[in-house]
């Protein structure tokens, strides 16, 4: 079977047509047993110049989507239906609902409706399960007479009994906790505002997280910043600490960043997910400052793969652990894995790299495991070639890597053709995390895993401790083919290295 040409990914959602940003208001459906996502859609253009509606998708397993088109649309010209959450109103605090809707489909959305003047809070509830809504009659639920005034996350607080909404006071730099019993009313308890700030914030998220080996729980702000991030455009940033429903106190005065690539941007949290341990959430996989430009046809944006968050505490350098988020890939069940290669305990040569080759799906699945050896140190110990098929005579290649010399992990994407000259698509991304462990001798393991999608990359270093989310574009028809391990020395100790291609089950 060749390998196709179609540079959609395969396991993450992208709209059958248009544009796509934000994700919004991703919740689970109980009782069908079914993930829903909503996003910024604009139907009619890729690059989201018309008026932005609210797309709908769903899903078994959160690999593969089915996308439903629009669930909630602008009603005048120049309107927009900007970014929002969705929650399940399982005991009809809204008053929206008759008891013939079962209370695990009681779904409210909350986003912001901007207009020429304003930006307002508004409400709209389905009856469907989700797929159609209506407007609340008397909207808007808060309106602070502001036109920078955004992205309402709401999530219900069982300790202090009331609903809790985040929302970001944009260009002032403040994140705005409110509550309320009923959906509709509103009070202002509290401001947050800490880190960097860029232009100005966006899509906050407020959620708790168990830390690994520990019976504690933390809370977790997060904020996401456009322009204005150390890499350049859009990034996202969290802060650990308490909330008791009305204030949240972080622990210090750490900015932690979510994602060290370029394209990982405006999280949101799953509500009502059936995990015990954790929260899932998704991003969008690209950013603002060359979003608009990106080489697909007839869609434009998709989003990273589903993660499931914890806490842990990892090293920071010899003398310090941090609490950090720690995220992990969600593999769902249609997504079925082909082994191509698979090495233990070996010592990698420089003459002698392992090669993966495969030619149906573009798709990778690859973890590495590898130590260091303490007595030497060269420039690349460890690098990992992503090749695309040989198209026109030539194959493209992104890398990514352990460099020993600088003890970072880097990834470089690229390639020689016209959208990658591109000045704001960075090609060169670095990482630094300690390592995993350090023996006796001072030999030093880590490992990565890395899900490779047509044109997505994401790697999770060191038991996703720190991520990596980077897009690339190879030339039209080239697709990823084959992985190539290599080494710089003769004494890198490989612990593990195995590849998947991933494809869909039939």
């Amino acid at each position: 079977m060749a390998l196709t040409e179609d540079p959609r990914p395969l396991i993450h959602f992208t709209p059958q047509n248009g544009w796509m940003n934000d994700p919004n208001g991703p919740w689970f459906d109980e009782k069908e047993q079914l993930w829903h996502l909503y996003f910024q859609y604009t139907p009619n253009d890729t690059t989201g110049s018309s008026d932005l509606h609210w797309g709908h998708a769903t899903s078994t397993d959160l690999s593969t989507w089915v996308d439903h088109g629009v669930a909630i649309a602008p009603e005048e010209k120049g309107q927009g239906i900007f970014s929002g959450s969705v929650v399940v109103d399982h005991n009809n605090t809204s008053g929206f609902f008759d008891d013939d809707i079962d209370p695990r489909q009681r779904v409210v959305a909350l986003y912001t409706l901007n207009s020429k003047d304003a930006q307002t809070q508004e409400v709209a509830y389905s009856i469907d399960g989700g797929y159609s809504f209506t407007k609340y009659e008397a909207n808007p639920v808060l309106d602070v007479n502001s036109k920078q005034f955004r992205d309402p996350k709401v999530f219900w607080h069982e300790p202090s009994n009331h609903w809790v909404m985040v929302l970001a006071k944009s260009q002032e730099y403040k994140i705005q906790i409110f509550g309320s019993t009923d959906l509709k009313n509103w009070v202002l308890h509290s401001n947050f505002s800490a880190g960097l700030y860029g232009f100005q914030y966006e899509c906050p998220g407020l959620f708790e997280l168990p830390i690994e080996g520990e019976d504690k729980k933390k809370w977790v702000m997060l904020l996401a910043i456009n322009p204005g991030m150390p890499l350049g455009g859009s990034a996202n940033q969290y802060f650990i600490g308490d909330f008791d429903g009305y204030r949240f106190i972080p622990d210090d005065s750490q900015t932690r960043i979510h994602d060290h690539g370029k394209d990982f941007y405006a999280f949101q949290s799953f509500s009502d997910a059936p995990l015990e341990d954790g929260v899932l959430g998704v991003a969008w996989a690209s950013n603002w400052q060359y979003a608009k430009h990106v080489p697909t046809k007839e869609w434009r944006g998709s989003t990273g793969i589903v993660r499931n968050h914890t806490l842990a505490r990892m090293p920071a350098n010899p003398e310090s652990d941090l609490l950090t988020l720690v995220q992990k890939p969600v593999i769902g069940s249609s997504v079925k894995a082909e082994r191509l290669v698979e090495e233990k305990n070996l010592t990698l040569s420089s003459s002698d790299p392992i090669s993966a080759k495969a030619n149906k799906t573009g798709v990778f699945d690859i973890e590495l495991t590898f130590t260091v050896s303490a007595e030497k140190k060269v420039s690349k110990v460890i690098n990992i070639s992503i090749l695309s098929n040989s198209h026109n005579g030539t194959k493209e290649e992104i890398t990514l890597g352990y460099d020993a010399n600088v003890e970072a992990f880097y990834v470089d994407r690229g390639i020689d053709n016209k959208f990658n000259k591109n000045p704001f698509f960075t090609d060169k991304i670095s990482a630094f995390v300690e390592p995993l462990k350090t023996d006796k001798d001072s030999n030093k393991t880590f490992n990565l895993r890395a899900i490779v999608d047509k044109n997505l990359l994401e790697v999770f270093l060191n038991d996703g401790s720190s991520t990596i989310t980077n897009t690339f574009f190879m030339s039209e028809g080239s697709l990823p083919e084959s992985v190539v391990l290599s080494a710089s020395t003769d004494d890198t100790y490989v612990v593990d290295f195995a590849v998947d291609e991933l494809s869909l089950r039939h």
